[in-house]
């Protein structure tokens, strides 16, 4: 199979408490997007690769993903992430599989990608995530109601993977029911099609705050003693 990767990266640092993209900020030599966009560009599978971004940033973009071939497009970003990817979705030729992941998200591992291309093929819309290590409790007014059950929950990661024309017919579904997300996989439960779920790993963080960049560059660590 082959897909096209669609990469958000319109965002800002208001989190992390700077007043720039953080996709901009370098792990070791290397900035958070660059790094991202690699993951996408050694995969056998990824055809093409497409972001978006702020209108102010796409000539930095252009020069932080220099020499990668696979970059074919970047796109002017809306003012939810959710617009942003359905920008991007209608600006590309279309394909057969699509890949959104992340562009805070540099870890991401080729056997979560390679999983994630299997179950993709088999069943239309494919996620991946991890299990909570931490018991988990429902709440309500700061009271308790109940302990979830850690085996029937997943914390959600990107990539997340769908046939091309039914993420485009989630994202219309979305605009026309002026439907709000967090993550474009309700989009397609809001289909009423089923999402099927692969291991992620707990490396495939996403960097939203100070404390992630010290995981990350961590991270950024471990992975070169083990290329070594």
């Amino acid at each position: 199979m082959k897909y096209t990767a669609i990469i958000p990266a319109a965002g800002m640092g208001s989190r992390m408490g700077i007043n720039f993209n953080k996709i901009f900020i370098k792990i070791g030599e290397t900035p958070i997007i660059r790094m991202t966009v690699e993951k996408f560009q050694n995969d056998p599978n990824c055809e093409a690769i497409h972001l978006a971004g702020r209108a102010g940033e796409i000539g930095s973009l252009r020069e932080m993903l220099g020499g990668l071939s696979k970059v074919k497009g970047i796109h002017i970003g809306g003012i939810e992430r959710q617009d942003s990817i359905f920008n991007a979705l209608q600006a590309i030729e279309p394909t057969e599989y699509v890949f959104i992941h992340d562009g805070a998200r540099p870890f991401v591992r080729p056997e979560t990608l390679n999983a994630l291309s299997e179950a993709v093929v088999k069943h239309d819309a494919a996620i991946c995530g991890v299990k909570p290590k931490d018991t988990l409790k429902r709440i309500s007014n700061s009271q308790v109601q109940e302990t979830v059950d850690r085996e029937a929950v997943v914390i959600v990661h990107t990539p997340q993977a769908f046939r091309y024309d039914l993420i485009m017919d989630a994202h219309r579904n979305a605009v026309d029911s002026n439907l709000a997300v967090t993550d474009d996989s309700m989009m397609v439960e809001a289909l009423g099609n089923v999402v099927h779920v692969v291991p992620s790993t707990y490396d495939n963080i996403k960097i939203t705050t100070e404390e992630d960049l010290k995981v990350a560059e961590s991270i950024l660590r471990k992975e070169s003693e083990l290329d070594v």
